[in-house]
């Protein structure tokens, strides 16, 4: 995965869901934490490895400037320019965001890119009880709950929401 701090250039808010796949019940993955970070006026929410910015499963980037968003998660056997939904699920709360598949040009992984989708829901359902999930047609992620409502809720004091 790209650095964090330099990885999406013009990029307002960045969703990351990555390789590494959290066990079914979401217990956290060993060494992974949830984080708020600022840097260059810019606030990122991930979770992600307490030691190297680029294994993270989970990542939100915050520009100032708001100008849109974009979302990753690893999908083999697409192609680009693909169109996809992404369902975000906490409890009974649900936040689908229209997106396509691009490529990362670093390490060659289709992902999957929404652009332009509102803050505020998410950031609402990531504040759920309970593990989150993220599905992209039968890949599912799960991203447990320890330390996310605080992450999230420091990113929102910064991030200019919708």
């Amino acid at each position: 995965m790209p650095d964090r701090k330099t990885a999406y250039p013009g990029i307002a808010a960045c969703l990351a869901v990555g390789l590494i796949a959290a066990s079914a019940g979401a217990e956290p993955v060993r060494g992974f934490a949830w984080m708020a970070d600022t840097f260059e006026g810019n606030i990122s929410l991930v979770y992600g490895s307490t030691e190297t910015e680029e294994d993270y499963l989970f990542g939100l980037l915050c520009r100032r400037d708001g100008a849109s968003t974009t979302l990753y998660v690893d999908i083999p056997g697409t192609r680009a320019g693909q169109p996809l939904t992404l369902e975000l699920g906490a409890g009974k709360a649900k936040v689908a965001l229209q997106a396509k598949i691009a490529t990362d040009a670093m390490s060659g992984f289709h992902f999957v890119e929404a652009r332009d989708f509102k803050l505020t829901p998410v950031i609402a359902l990531l504040k759920e009880k309970g593990p989150v999930t993220a599905r992209t047609g039968d890949l599912i992620e799960r991203l447990p709950e320890k330390g996310r409502v605080a992450a999230v809720s420091a990113f929102a004091e910064i991030c200019k929401l919708d």
